[in-house]
């Protein structure tokens, strides 16, 4: 009988210890956590692109009368910034930004109880903006995301130039006026997405609206005054980030 007994009480030992490895076997493994301390990171950015200026408000002053252009546009003009940002973790990421537009052609005509007016001038800006990304994941190397900025532009009119035309002489007079520079608030709107190429290296193609703000020339007695001064860009890029 204690032969038995202690034959009973090895069985039931073994029993359990073979319970307790199956059920360790059966346990998924722990989970191993990713290492995202390489996420946070400084990059810079460059970027080129065109940009098509919206209708601007303008009005013309042309002593004793002044008014609102009939037909007031700024042409088109080439863009190009650079910048330096961080990189906060695997969705946000923010830089500081400074762009330069060149040289768009502003034209303003405008009918007064002497004659006519056509006004001719160079417009360009620079725009220094603090910017927040949002990236919205990355499906086969390919990240879309959507930002907004904030800032100060430098407006700038130059080589501005006004042809008068007076019906009751027949004759147009051509006279140079003083230009104009003007700091205002400027704001932006992005959308775009991100190609990785490398660890190191993301190509950007995006879309922004900015927002610069307004100028005017010096002259009071004859000039312009240009308000809502707004352009769509499409913009490709180039972002470096360190290790």
């Amino acid at each position: 009988m204690r032969f038995i007994a202690i034959a009973a009480l090895v069985g039931l030992g073994a029993s359990a210890a073979m319970a307790a490895d199956s059920s360790k076997a059966m346990l998924p493994p722990a989970p191993v956590l990713e290492d995202e301390s390489g996420i946070e990171t400084w990059y810079l950015r460059g970027d080129v692109g065109a940009a098509s200026h919206k209708r601007p408000e303008a009005d013309f002053t042309a002593a004793p009368f002044s008014g609102g252009f009939i037909d007031e546009r700024i042409g088109h003009s080439a863009v190009a910034g650079f910048g330096v940002g961080y990189r906060f973790g695997p969705n946000l990421r923010a830089d500081l930004t400074l762009d330069h537009r060149f040289n768009a052609r502003l034209k303003g005509a405008a009918a007064t109880p002497a004659g006519s007016l056509l006004d001719r001038s160079l417009f360009h800006s620079s725009a220094l903006m603090v910017n927040g990304y949002l990236d919205l994941g990355t499906f086969m190397d390919v990240t879309p995301h959507v930002g907004a900025g904030v800032g100060v532009s430098w407006n700038v009119l130059s080589d501005h130039t006004r042809a008068s035309y007076e019906p009751a002489t027949g004759e147009t007079s051509w006279n140079r006026i003083a230009g104009g520079s003007e700091y205002s608030f400027a704001w932006a709107l992005m959308a775009g997405v991100g190609y990785q190429l490398s660890s190191a290296f993301t190509l950007d193609l995006g879309y922004r609206y900015v927002s610069l703000g307004d100028v005017k020339t010096r002259v009071s007695g004859a000039g312009v005054e240009v308000a809502s001064i707004g352009a769509h860009e499409m913009r490709i890029g180039v972002r470096y980030a360190f290790d």
